[in-house]
């Protein structure tokens, strides 16, 4: 891993994204970009220092958090952009391209959603990134370290795509991955899928040399047993695709990644449909 992006607004939430992205940055030896969206939003707290003096105010906070992490990444990995741009994921996303990073993390609001990461725009911006998007909740727990990576695995084709950036997770972290197969339908073609798909993560898995452990649940609620079974093993992280477990359980919550970006009191990886491609061809 090479490069992260961090969007910053400086809030609680973003705040904590940046710790969990030193951490892995150390971890992977891996360079931090910081990056401010001139985005004004009135109830964010940055936006109420005068326009003519907001870039000078961002820049002197960016050298605080610098000064703050010194101990542990030095200056020449943790850098800092002042970005003008009306679509915040854009923004990043070509921030991304520009870094050739491997990785976008960004906090979220959850529930209270009106902040500039709020969980409608987290699950915007994972959804539209060109690479796996982490998503820190406001109040999230953050381990010092990444030792245990839960993967659900659904009857969704894309499902698997996550396996090998999980994997790559697990072998940079020392981490322990936990599949998890969610039966969530009574329909025998839907077990069969999620039986098939979680016997081969766990086969790639293996051939990887990943220890791990393969656990099965039937639920209608995949959100609330995928956090009760996140909890119950002091898991670090939830490795999902975007599109994972698309049927919407409840119109008025979103779907499955929606609600896991909401909910989830640990870090999220949203893994795109296509970083199986970008994966291999690395």
């Amino acid at each position: 891993m090479k490069a992260i992006i961090v969007g910053i607004d400086f809030l609680n939430e973003s705040l904590a994204a940046l710790k969990l992205a030193v951490i892995i940055a150390v971890k992977t030896n891996s360079k931090i970009t910081m990056v401010f969206v001139n985005k004004p939003e009135k109830s964010k707290p940055i936006f109420r220092t005068p326009t003519q003096k907001l870039k000078e105010e961002v820049e002197n906070r960016f050298k605080a958090i610098v000064v703050k992490y010194s101990e542990k990444i030095s200056g020449d990995r943790l850098s800092y952009v002042f970005r003008e741009g009306s679509k915040i994921a854009d923004v990043l996303n070509h921030e991304v391209e520009l870094n050739n990073a491997d990785l976008l993390v960004l906090g979220t609001q959850g529930k209270i959603g009106l902040k500039l990461f709020s969980h409608s725009l987290a699950f915007e911006i994972a959804e539209t990134s060109i690479v796996p998007t982490i998503t820190v909740r406001d109040g999230a727990v953050i381990s010092n370290s990444i030792k245990k990576i839960l993967v659900p695995i659904d009857d969704t084709l894309e499902t698997r795509q996550k396996i090998p950036f999980s994997v790559r997770m697990a072998k940079l972290c020392g981490a322990e991955v936990h599949l998890i197969a969610i039966y969530h339908s009574s329909v025998h073609s839907v077990k069969d899928n999620v039986e098939r798909y979680t016997r081969q993560s766990a086969e790639y898995l293996e051939k990887n040399n990943i220890d791990f452990v393969v656990k099965s649940i039937e639920t209608n609620d995949v959100v609330n047993q995928t956090i009760k079974y996140a909890t119950e093993i002091n898991a670090d992280i939830i490795s999902i695709m975007v599109t994972q477990i698309s049927r919407v359980s409840n119109i008025w919550k979103g779907s499955f990644a929606e609600q896991l970006i909401d909910q989830a009191p640990i870090p999220v990886i949203i893994v795109p449909s296509k970083e199986l491609m970008r994966t291999l061809s690395r």
